[in-house]
């Protein structure tokens, strides 16, 4: 089943306006998930409306009221006009407010078009949290500006109703050269952006390709009609004896429009001189004021607006006529009045690309006496033998529902399974990410993205970060990445343009355009992403109804809830618990992180892979001696050390190792110290606390935080690695440690034996005697010493990068193909 969203200025309804798309919406319901988002006007009928909300599984309209939504944008931007703005000349506000809107090439009407989003907004951003969308489907080229503020995730259609340039290009009085084009740089910008296009017809897909370049995907999607509900007249039917013309449609439709005052002016005239006793009636929505007048002041002329069932009209008529001089794309009036077998006079402009043929399935004439003699003729003759029944088989064959509407599910389909071809993008949400603050996970971040740069040619990626982190990045030269930064001038920036946009239409009378959901449906759009990787455990609220990949670090909260306040390990809890149930796979760090997340949360074994960090790329070489000398001098390191890189978590068990450390004292050599990194301990520290208790001040040092080389120096200058942890999700200094060739002893626990294997001395982490045990082995035994690091050296295999980056290439590959399978 697919999800397929829907966003359209006119509400597909029936008995109604929009009727063939109404029908290729419920056809497409039945196999998949359809949500329409469009505004619900007072003209809209309720039952016509309720038939719609039943035939689909969901519909959003404006002006209901939404449910709650997430804004990516944090702070509102004011509407109320500068006291400036007054000083600038209206056009001159007119033309600014286009071109920041970035309409300024597009039609007139595309401002009003937006105006319509910016209604729909939040209603549309409801719809893209509530589930993912494979297709987002947008009713007519008009709403080309739409797609600027829909989001990468799902493939774009764009269905064309008709060739809009083509037809007002070949008008009665056509717009400007300038207005044409116009609308020819929207329908030009509509088929660019889309995936996918739809015509009604052949022929409006000739004309279109001669106008604009098409993407790949183009299919013609017929007028569906309910042959079912167009039916002939039934046999109790009192017809009435008055012999009648019939036009139906929308009556503010321009072509329309047109087509009656044309009628009732030049051909209905002719008619009445034949046949007096005729009349004319025009029924559909809305009329214009022009044909109101134009009905009023024509004998035997009725007008008939917004009735609820255009049937019985097309029962008591004697003909239908479709007298249109200029018009493209929907003919619809044609196939509902050939469902009905009623008699069919229209121009032979007004019948293209329906299959007519003169004298076959209607009659074709293009003047007034042509139109008039015909006309007449019909109603006093009828049509001829088989006639009517040729144009209902033509219908039937081609534009019931399901020969029909199965074609516009064939565009749908057809436009997600290539999306589902084109290579991914990825989002790396790393707002979290700055160096030297979050731990093992920058670098876990940092060494993936940098690997993957190193083999991934393909595909596309973007990364959600602060500008600053963004610059220390390694990344391979050609990696296609895009930086969106969580810091700095763009969110400045942005909300400037929003607040002058939106002054500058206030002062014009306007709603603001750029309201909180519109900017937010702006910043998803420009960040351009199918789905997002979240590394640090969770997925941010900002990101969270986007599908996503979370990496899952470890479920500490659990097994040491006492190292976290109560508020902490609730708020932690819920957000790891909604990330894992919502993300779409979930990487998991190490085998003891996956087995975790089953057990405690519940998570099916194979929604989950274990993907094991990459070591930092310092790891496997030194730096000179010369240079190693020099910085460890400037460290004030002149001895052999014991080194524990980690902050000052409560987990890290400093306390524990320091006083195993004081144990051994009277056994290890006198300048052998104990050195950590990382977040210094604060003052009442247990593990400062305990330095002092034992007097070790000169023998336990502290560096803080350190630079990459001086790390890389402690990782390779020191005589062990020691890593007395309580819980570790992975264990990044004891892999680290193995790959430079040092000895390691560490804790017994959690995910460390699996990383370590034999290549590190294990001990009770809670146990301080056994530390100490294990240190006074690593210290005094050189054969201990070379038979881990012989065993490091045979494990460094399993350390490998590419393979990392390669399985965490199948999992994006394989969630992309099941997002659009």
């Amino acid at each position: 089943m697919k999800n397929v969203l829907v966003v359209t200025t006119d509400l597909p309804f029936f008995p109604g306006k929009n009727g063939h798309d109404f029908f290729n919406l419920r056809y497409l319901a039945l196999t998949d998930h359809v949500c329409v988002v469009a505004p619900k006007y007072d003209t809209c009928p309720p039952k016509s409306v309720d038939n719609l909300a039943v035939a689909i599984q969901e519909l959003r309209t404006w002006p209901d009221l939404p449910g709650a939504v997430r804004s990516f944008v944090k702070n509102p931007a004011p509407s109320k006009p500068a006291f400036w703005i007054k000083f600038l000349p209206q056009p001159a506000r007119w033309r600014i407010l286009r071109r920041m809107l970035g309409i300024s090439s597009q039609p007139a009407d595309s401002l009003e078009g937006l105006a319509v989003l910016a209604n729909c907004a939040p209603h549309l951003l409801e719809a893209l949290q509530s589930r993912h969308w494979h297709a987002i489907v947008l009713i007519q080229s008009t709403l080309a500006p739409w797609l600027e503020f829909l989001p990468n995730a799902g493939s774009k259609i764009v269905y064309f109703h008709d060739v809009r340039s083509d037809y007002l290009a070949r008008s009665i009085n056509p717009p400007s050269q300038g207005a044409l084009s116009a609308i020819l740089h929207q329908e030009t910008r509509a088929a660019a952006v889309a995936d996918a296009v739809g015509f009604v017809s052949k022929l409006d897909l000739e004309r279109a390709r001669k106008k604009f370049t098409l993407p790949q995907t183009c299919l013609v999607a017929p007028i569906p009609v309910d042959t079912d509900y167009f039916t002939p007249r039934p046999g109790d039917w009192a017809k009435t004896p008055v012999k009648t013309v019939l036009f139906t449609g929308h009556l503010r439709h321009p072509p329309n429009v047109d087509a009656v005052l044309y009628f009732v002016n030049s051909v209905w005239p002719l008619i009445m001189l034949e046949m007096p006793e005729a009349r004319f009636q025009a029924v559909g929505l809305t009329p214009h004021p022009e044909i109101v007048e134009a009905i009023a002041r024509t004998p035997q002329a009725e007008l008939h607006s917004n009735v609820p069932d255009i049937r019985p009209y097309f029962w008591d008529a004697d003909v239908y006529v479709v007298p249109m001089r200029y018009g493209g794309g929907v003919r619809q009036k044609i196939f509902e009045a050939w469902s009905m077998r009623t008699p069919l006079v229209s121009t032979t402009m007004g019948a293209e690309g329906t299959g007519a043929e003169h004298g076959t399935h209607c009659w074709l004439e293009d003047t007034p006496q042509a139109l008039a003699t015909r006309i007449v003729s019909v109603l006093r003759q009828g049509p001829l033998s088989g006639m009517v029944e040729k144009a209902n088989n033509l219908v039937t064959i081609q534009h019931s529902i399901p020969a029909a509407a199965s074609s516009f599910q064939k565009l749908v389909h057809t436009a997600v399974q290539r999306r589902r071809q084109q290579p991914y993008k990825l989002l790396f949400d790393l707002q979290w990410m700055r160096f030297g603050a979050s731990g093992g996970s920058e670098q876990m971040a940092h060494e993936l993205i940098r690997s993957i740069s190193l083999v991934d040619r393909t595909n596309k990626y973007r990364m959600f970060v602060p500008r600053s982190t963004y610059h220390d990045l390694d990344l391979a030269p050609g990696f296609n990445c895009k930086p969106f930064y969580s810091d700095g001038d763009e969110h400045h920036h942005e909300r400037v343009v929003a607040t002058f946009s939106n002054q500058l239409a206030s002062s014009l009378s306007l709603p603001p355009v750029l309201n909180p959901a519109m900017r937010t449906l702006r910043c998803w759009r420009k960040m351009d992403f199918d789905f997002v990787h979240s590394m640090i455990g969770y997925v941010h609220t900002d990101f969270v109804d986007f599908p996503s990949i979370l990496t899952a670090l470890d479920l500490q909260h659990i097994h040491y809830p006492d190292f976290f306040g109560p508020d902490e390990w609730l708020e932690r809890d819920q957000l790891y618990r909604k990330s894992a149930e919502k993300a779409e796979h979930i990487i998991c760090i190490s085998e003891n992180t996956r087995q975790d997340m089953h057990r405690h949360y519940q998570v099916p074994l194979e929604k989950m892979t274990t993907i094991w960090l990459i070591p930092s790329q310092h790891a496997w070489s030194a730096p000179s001696g010369p240079v190693m000398k020099r910085l460890l001098g400037g460290m004030g390191i002149a001895s052999p050390f014991l080194y524990f890189p980690g902050h000052c978590w409560p987990h890290k068990n400093h306390a524990r190792l320091i006083e195993a450390f004081a144990l051994i004292q009277p056994n290890i050599p006198k300048d052998l110290q104990l050195i950590f990194s990382g977040r210094a301990f604060p003052a009442d520290h247990p593990a400062q606390k305990m330095i002092k208790l034992h007097g070790l001040e000169s023998r336990v040092r502290h560096l803080g935080y350190r630079s990459a080389i001086e790390a890389r120096t402690l990782l390779h200058g020191c005589f062990a690695l020691v890593f007395p942890s309580l819980f570790e999700g992975y264990g990044i200094p004891v892999m680290d440690a193995i790959i430079a060739g040092k000895p390691v002893v560490c804790s017994n626990c959690t995910s460390l034996p699996e990383i370590a294997g034999t290549a590190a001395l294990m001990f009770n982490p809670e146990n301080t005697h056994d530390i100490a045990g294990r240190l006074l082995e690593i210290i005094n035994d050189p054969d201990r010493r070379e038979a881990l690091i012989k065993a490091g050296r045979e494990r460094r295999p399993l350390f490998s990068a590419r393979l990392s980056a390669i399985k965490t290439l199948a999992v994006y590959q394989k969630v992309h193909d099941r997002l659009y399978n």
